[in-house]
């Protein structure tokens, strides 16, 4: 079987070279559009969950939309996160740096409770199981999460003797958290003469 060979003239396969690199933009954006778009869709998960666990921790909640209007959310429960199992961590036992959880709460930030990785050892283990190897260190890997505040705001009763009422608002923000331990090689720092 004999393939052709094409030779493409100079300004041909510039041109050809240009609309590949065009091509190349387009996919760039369009990454970047996806990734914003599965951003927004995480923050808006994470809005709709914090009005479900604001309304007592049920399945739905109701909002006015103020034309008069009311929107009924139903959370699905597959969307839920999973929750970290203290006994359900083999892999923090089975690391050469071990690790624990620990708990975090915070009452007006959702998720309320937030586990933490706390290394076991400042070494890591020997892999013929006598003990820690001082040839390593154990250090926890971190990791960046979004968290709602919830804050609240005042909303004055424009009426004679009306009282106020509480209202509260969510913000957006993140938090860094430790995920696990992993082993690493000690920092040395020359001296200077």
């Amino acid at each position: 079987m004999h393939r052709s060979t094409r030779q493409l003239s100079l300004p041909a396969y510039k041109q050809r070279m240009e609309t590949q690199g065009q091509r190349g933009a387009l996919s760039y954006s369009a990454s970047r559009r996806l990734i914003m778009l599965l951003v927004l869709r995480a923050v808006l998960l994470l809005g709709l969950a914090s009005l479900l666990h604001a309304a007592g921790g049920g399945q739905a909640v109701s909002l006015s939309l103020g034309n008069g209007s009311r929107l009924r959310l139903v959370m699905d429960p597959s969307v839920q996160s999973q929750r970290i199992s203290t006994s359900d961590s083999s892999i923090a036992n089975m690391s050469l740096s071990p690790w624990t959880y620990r708990d975090s709460c915070v009452p007006s930030r959702w998720p309320r409770r937030i586990s933490h990785a706390q290394c076991l050892t400042s070494g890591c283990l020997s892999l013929e199981g006598g003990g820690e190897d001082a040839a390593l260190e154990a250090r926890p890997i971190y990791y960046q999460v979004l968290v709602l505040h919830k804050i609240l705001r005042q909303v004055h009763n424009h009426k004679a003797g009306g009282r106020k009422r509480r209202q509260f608002d969510f913000r957006l923000g993140t938090e860094v958290i430790t995920v696990g331990c992993t082993c690493v090689r000690p920092r040395v720092v020359l001296q200077q003469p």
